[in-house]
């Protein structure tokens, strides 16, 4: 048999310990004083420093993939960024059937692909613009700020500059495309 009275006593002592928790201080300060002005700060910060372990890990799951667009010519990649100069050095190593043209496209894509990672961890950056041929000359506000240097070389021939297919240096805020070795 159901007994009405334990449970009406159980709701109202259940009624009665939930009720005690009215008193917020997030929207009121005990105290009674707001400090600041009372709004919320919503300005961007710019100084969040990017991770760039986890934009080479996003580079990685996108050109490392065995069917990805460049997977005919991709070996490896590494993007190494230097806090005193403001120089990001991305390291393209390919295989030896990789032509200028596709080293060109391929540094292109992968400038564009930086931007995005980093737009996405920091919001103070845009994020590039992708065009029906895919990126092309912008590749986020991020390059606004700060130098690139793209070399794309055979995967056997790093340091050997004569053999190199992209060695390019862009400046903070040209909007170009990546030049080959001539």
């Amino acid at each position: 048999m159901f007994n009405w009275k334990k449970v009406s006593l159980i709701l109202l002592a259940s009624a009665a310990l939930l009720s005690g928790c009215t008193q917020s201080n997030i929207v009121s300060p005990a105290d009674g004083k707001i400090q600041g002005d009372g709004q919320p700060d919503t300005e961007i910060d710019k100084d969040i420093k990017i991770d760039w372990e986890e934009v080479r890990s996003d580079l990685e799951e996108q050109y490392l993939e065995p069917y990805g667009a460049f997977a005919d010519y991709v070996m490896d990649l590494n993007v190494v960024y230097d806090d005193e100069t403001g120089l990001l050095t991305v390291l393209l190593p390919v295989t030896r059937k990789t032509t200028s043209d596709v080293a060109v496209v391929y540094a292109q894509d992968v400038l564009g692909s930086i931007g995005e990672s980093v737009a996405t961890q920091n919001f103070y950056y845009t994020a590039p613009e992708e065009n029906e041929n895919g990126f092309t000359t912008s590749y986020g506000s991020f390059f606004d700020d700060h130098d690139v240097k793209v070399q794309v070389f055979p995967y056997d021939k790093e340091g050997d500059e004569s053999s190199y297919l992209v060695n390019d240096t862009i400046k903070a805020g040209d909007v170009r495309a990546v030049e080959p070795v001539q």
